[in-house]
């Protein structure tokens, strides 16, 4: 609420104020912000508004290049032990601790360019996946200089450095109190060849360092000179260390959290895709990989979290459910299961309290894992929670009045006023839910993934030999199918959240005639005559399900079409991560608390996003077609078809129906079927006369 008063206090600031302050273009969004002078009397500082307050006060230094940024941590640890890496190598080893940042100057010390100045097209970073390292690295080239920064273990990380500068430059690695996600140094203290800061940290750079500074940034001249002490004290938290990087071209520089280790319940093995892929394509191969590393680096303890980990701080179930079937599907099948647990035990949970999409959500996250252990033990485990969920979708199809029901965790903080946070839906309409939703009621959603979750129970009543409760959640499933079809062609089709469904994940649509034409219309009106996305979306998640839709529907360039958009309009170039809605979407105020990331243009990463670029580019490779009344196996349902001309193999692909591995050499097909055996069928790329060979 303070910073939307203090922006609109200061509306009157305009375009010549910001060339009257002589701040950066690319720092031209701080304008709102700089309210920071008025709301000093108004509002208790933060750390955010102290940082804002010193880049009004000194437009000309560096500062964090604020956007861009990604989740650089240990799976499962906490969001304060989460690390922040921005465009450029610029580095917080967790939130609020402080920045380490790359500077490189001329002879006289006069900087050229820092990690947060260098523009895009000078950058190009990556993740790399090092032996005997878990996590994968950044690793970043510029003209300058190659950085790669990595965790090493027993709370450390490590950046090395690879100077690429000419003798008439210097180079200096510089720790801050600003950074991607930094926080006030109130103490440096240089000894044996280690500089502690805060009395938490312990960093050393190999080889030593020709010269250290230690100063304060409030100083003049605090960017070339220094206090002369080997030991400094800032009492506002400006604190800075200097370390010029002379004599060598390589370079480690280690960072220790001696207090606050980050650790981690979560058990993994690895963090990339649990298959093996020969494809032509490089970016195909490294986008998927990425979408498993940056899930995965999202999750704290065994929940979820629907992205930025410090921007949402709690699980939700709506996108927690995409993230824990993507991750199964992927291969990472035991930290799906170990995600499991919060989703069985509790039926409503989420920044928006008892939403109605919770139960079918939940239910089908549920069984796509379980039908992957095939583990009677934890198919019994489920059983319970499974009934429970199924009968809370009946009770809601048979709703008389409004339904009440309670919810679990913590909301976001603007809705906390509500009155209707326990609303799961009103009475039922025409054989439908009126669920709750995003504070809507989309009855075709919530309708699609409820129809969606008594098809799931009901698979897993079926391998338990529960048939009667089977066979009636079938039939409620039947009836529900019908009343969705009648109801889409009302208005109720209208809503944008229809589409993101109707196919996959829930195969509710019986008629793809109607919704393929719906769909058209839609993607006409958001797309060019070259079929590309006009504008920049914000609910990126929702884009991204749309264009598994045409996938589903047969139509592989479209969502090649918007897959490739994507990749070339990623939140951090390389590293493909994506964003949602704009400024801090559902903001918990916890970037306030930091000294980096002060003008958030969106929620990035955004993991619902990263689970619907995984789940398409798996259904690329196989999916199931479930529009029938059996499924069908589909190979290679979005290859290209300049790939054909190529030798193209994937092994351990997952379906809830087993495990599947297939070969194109010679123009042949050959499929390998490990689990329950359907029909199978090649994508629309493939001549229609091709052979497919199955074997077990």
């Amino acid at each position: 609420m303070g910073m939307r008063l203090v922006a609109a206090a200061l509306q009157p600031f305009h375009a010549s104020t910001l060339q009257r302050l002589r701040l950066p273009a690319r720092h031209a969004g701080l304008i709102v912000l700089a309210t920071v002078l008025i709301s000093q009397s108004l509002f208790a500082q933060s750390p955010r508004l102290e940082v804002i307050q010193a880049m009004l006060q000194r437009p000309n230094d560096p500062w964090p290049r604020g956007k861009g940024h990604v989740v650089l941590a240990v799976p499962g640890c906490s969001e304060a032990s989460k690390g922040y890496h921005e465009p450029g190598g610029s580095f917080s080893p967790s939130f609020g601790s402080f920045g380490v940042s790359i500077w490189v100057a001329d002879n006289d010390g006069k900087i050229v360019a820092t990690s947060d100045s260098l523009p895009p097209d000078e950058i190009d970073q990556k993740l790399v996946w090092l032996t005997n390292r878990k996590l994968p690295a950044i690793q970043t080239e510029t003209p300058y200089y190659r950085a790669r920064w990595v965790f090493a273990g027993d709370g450390r990380w490590q950046l090395d450095l690879s100077l690429q500068t000419e003798r008439d430059k210097r180079s200096f690695l510089v720790v801050r109190s600003v950074g991607p996600a930094g926080g006030p140094v109130h103490l440096l203290d240089w000894h044996n060849q280690q500089l502690r800061i805060n009395e938490r940290w312990s960093l050393a750079l190999s080889p030593n360092p020709a010269v250290i500074s230690l100063g304060d940034e409030h100083v003049e001249n605090w960017k070339v000179s220094g206090s002369g002490l080997n030991r400094y004290t800032s009492e506002e938290g400006w604190g800075f260390a200097r370390l010029e990087l002379r004599g060598a071209k390589d370079w480690t520089f280690t960072t220790r959290d001696n207090l606050f280790p980050p650790s981690t319940p979560l058990a993994y093995s690895s963090m990339r895709a649990g298959l093996q892929m020969n494809l032509p394509d490089p970016k195909f191969t490294n986008s998927l990989h990425a979408q498993v590393a940056h899930l995965m680096m999202g999750l704290v303890n065994n929940e979820t979290r629907p992205g930025d980990p410090n921007n949402y701080p709690l699980n939700w179930l709506r996108d927690g459910a995409y993230s824990i079937v993507a991750l199964a599907r992927a291969g990472q099948l035991d930290v799906a299961k170990q995600l499991c647990r919060p989703f069985a035990e509790r039926d409503f949970f989420g920044g928006f309290g008892s939403e109605a999409d919770g139960p079918g959500l939940a239910l089908w996250a549920l069984d796509e894992v379980a039908a992957r252990l095939g583990d009677g033990e934890f198919d019994r485990w489920l059983w319970p929670h499974v009934q429970r969920k199924a009968r809370l979708i009946l009770e809601m199809l048979t709703a008389t009045e409004p339904l009440h029901k309670p919810y679990f965790g913590t909301i976001v903080p603007a809705h906390t006023n509500r009155d209707d946070l326990d609303l799961v839906c009103e009475a039922a309409q025409d054989g439908l839910i009126v669920g709750r939703m995003d504070w809507q009621r989309p009855i075709l959603f919530v309708n699609a993934v409820s129809y969606r979750g008594l098809l799931s129970a009901a698979e897993l009543a079926g391998r338990l030999g529960q048939d009667a409760d089977a066979q009636l959640w079938r039939d409620r499933a039947a009836e529900l199918r019908q009343a969705w079809a009648k109801a889409f062609a009302s208005a109720e089709a209208d809503n944008e959240r229809t589409y993101v469904c109707g196919l996959d994940p829930t195969w509710v649509v019986s008629d793809k005639g109607p919704f393929e034409k719906k769909l058209a219309e839609r993607r006409a009106k958001s797309h060019d005559p070259e079929d590309g996305l006009k504008d920049k979306p914000l609910w990126t998640y929702f884009n991204v399900a749309e264009a598994h839709q045409w996938l589903m529907l047969g139509q592989p360039d479209k969502a090649w079409t918007d897959l490739r958009w994507f990749w070339d309009n990623q939140a951090s170039p390389g590293l493909f991560t994506w964003w949602g809605g704009k400024d801090e979407e559902n903001t918990f105020h916890r970037w306030e608390q930091a000294r980096g990331w002060v003008a958030p243009p969106h929620v990035t990463p955004h993991y619902w996003t990263a689970a619907g670029v995984l789940l398409l580019q798996l259904d690329m490779l196989a999916c199931l077609d479930e529009s029938g009344d059996e499924p069908t196996l589909v190979i290679g349902a979005g290859i290209p078809k300049e790939w054909l001309d190529m030798t193209l193999s994937v092994k351990g692909l997952s379906t809830r129906l087993g495990q599947v591995d297939w070969e194109w050499r010679n123009g042949k097909m050959t499929v390998w079927q490990r689990g329950k055996k359907c029909a199978v069928k090649l994508g629309p790329a493939f001549k229609s006369d091709t052979k497919i060979n199955v074997k077990d």
